[in-house]
C-alpha cells in the first residue's frame, strides 16, 4: 500500500484506485465529497460542484436523479451519526486521490446494498452510524443503488420503491 502524501499536512487514507471502485462508484464518491463539502463550508456553494459531476458521470437523463439520492444517502447518514465525518476534499488534486476510513464505511455499505448482502451493509452502516438506527441510512442507499449501480447496467429504478425525494424527506 503506497503511503498517503503529507502535503496538507494529513494522512488522508488510501489510495483510490488500490480500492477497485467501478466508474460509477467513483461517481458517487466525488458527488458525496461535494456535499460533505456542502455542509462543512456552506459558502463554498459544493452542492452546484455535486450536481454538476453528477450530470457529467451520470448524463443529463440520470445525473439528477443520483444527484439527489446521493444526498438522501448523506442526509440519512447525518441524521445518524454526532461525531464529525472526515472526508477528503474533492477539489484538492493530492486529496482526492485518497480514501478515507469514512469515505470507505460509505462506500462498503453502499457496495455490500448493491451485492444485495444485507448482513454486510447492516455491519458496515452501522460502524459508520456509530451504533445508530441505520434504518434510514440503509434505505437511502438501497434507492442510491438503484440509481447509480444497477446490476443491468441501467440507471432505472425498481418500481415500487421510494424515489430519492421520498428517502430525503422531501
Amino acid at each position: 500500500m503506497t503511503p498517503p502524501p503529507e502535503s496538507c499536512g494529513v494522512n488522508r487514507g488510501i489510495l483510490r484506485q488500490e480500492l477497485g471502485y467501478s466508474e460509477a462508484e467513483e461517481g458517487v464518491l466525488t458527488i458525496a465529497r461535494h456535499y460533505f463539502n456542502t455542509f462543512a463550508c456552506p459558502e463554498r456553494h459544493g452542492w452546484i460542484a455535486a450536481i454538476a459531476a453528477a450530470l457529467q458521470d451520470f448524463d443529463d437523463a440520470h445525473g439528477p436523479e443520483v444527484a439527489v439520492a446521493v444526498l438522501a444517502a448523506v442526509q440519512a447518514m447525518r441524521r445518524t451519526r454526532y461525531s464529525t465525518f472526515r472526508f477528503n476534499n474533492p477539489d484538492c488534486a493530492v486529496c482526492a486521490r485518497y480514501v478515507t476510513p469514512h469515505e470507505r464505511a460509505f462506500m462498503a455499505s453502499l457496495r455490500a446494498v448493491e451485492r444485495g448482502r444485507t448482513a454486510d451493509a447492516a455491519a458496515h452502516a452501522g460502524l459508520l452510524c456509530e451504533g445508530n438506527d441505520v434504518r434510514g441510512f440503509l434505505s437511502a442507499l438501497d434507492v442510491l443503488a438503484a440509481r447509480a449501480l444497477p446490476a443491468d447496467g441501467t440507471q432505472s429504478h425498481p418500481s415500487g420503491t421510494r424515489s430519492p425525494a421520498e428517502v430525503a424527506g422531501v
